[in-house]
């Protein structure tokens, strides 16, 4: 694994360079992102205070659920967006077969070489939404709450990071999978900017039981908050965001390793 920390090292260095050499464009890029991102928070803000609550949710309730869904989809898309979102367009033209006679495990070293660094200002404006929140809402941070933060966003990137790659892997079969992605990824995730509680019975089975985007911010936020708004769930899911993450990012690169044993070169 360390050999992979090395090259990951490597591959930041020479990003950084090309930063620093078109600097001006990487600015402009990630001003553009806060902004486009800013202007989605402050419409749910507008939202939830305008209804002044949303199922026994205030605003800054609300928000906590944005804002752990920006940081982990920013730590997930900063290792994973690139990777997932090209690799129809490798199939497609030839070049995945690059990275089949690397010495290196395929999926790492695309990991590695693909990261994008455009997230940092997702990152960032989900660290200033989160901050608000805690501070409105008063919670404190003492080593528990702060390490249980630190967990949640992690588990919550693995699920995220492992959506994005279960929605790409069909492209080693079909080429053409960003419908896909689209749909069972940033339509569905849609759901999680509200409190899942305010949806038919259903809706909340799929997005706890089927596409476990519910334990990105709804469950976890619940320790925080001292909610009680389980619905047909237990209490304990509140707690699961870390198991439900390593068990669905394994059951992911799995798929990825199904994907590569039965991928053909388009001999280009």
């Amino acid at each position: 694994m360390m050999h992979y920390v090395q090259l990951y090292i490597e591959f930041i260095k020479i990003r950084i360079l090309g930063i620093a050499e078109y600097r001006k464009a990487f600015i402009l890029g990630v001003i553009a992102q806060f902004v486009s991102y800013f202007a989605e928070f402050f419409l749910i803000w507008v939202v939830v205070t305008r209804f002044q609550t949303i199922n026994g949710w205030e605003a800054p309730e609300v928000l906590l659920l944005y804002g752990l869904n920006l940081c982990s989809y920013a730590i997930a898309g900063f290792f994973f967006f690139n990777p997932t979102v090209q690799l129809s367009a490798m199939i497609k033209d030839g070049t995945f077969d690059e990275l089949l006679v690397k010495p290196l495990n395929s999926f790492w070293y695309l990991v590695c070489r693909e990261f994008n660094s455009g997230y940092l200002s997702h990152f960032l404006l989900s660290l200033l939404v989160i901050a608000y929140s805690i501070h409105s809402l008063q919670i404190p941070l003492h080593l528990v709450n702060s390490m249980f933060l630190v967990v949640t966003l992690i588990g919550g990137s693995l699920i995220q990071g492992a959506a994005l790659i279960i929605t790409s892997v069909p492209a080693f079969w079909v080429v053409e999978s960003g419908g896909l992605r689209d749909i069972l990824f940033f339509q569905a995730k849609g759901f999680i900017r509200y409190p899942i509680s305010i949806f038919a019975t259903p809706i909340q089975v799929i997005l706890t039981l089927i596409l476990p985007y519910a334990f990105i911010n709804f469950y976890p936020a619940q320790f925080f908050l001292d909610k009680h708004d389980f619905s047909i769930f237990n209490p304990v899911f509140q707690y699961l965001t870390p198991v439900i993450g390593i068990g669905l990012f394994c059951l992911a690169y799995l798929f990825w390793s199904v994907g590569i044993n039965h991928y053909k070169s388009t001999g280009s």
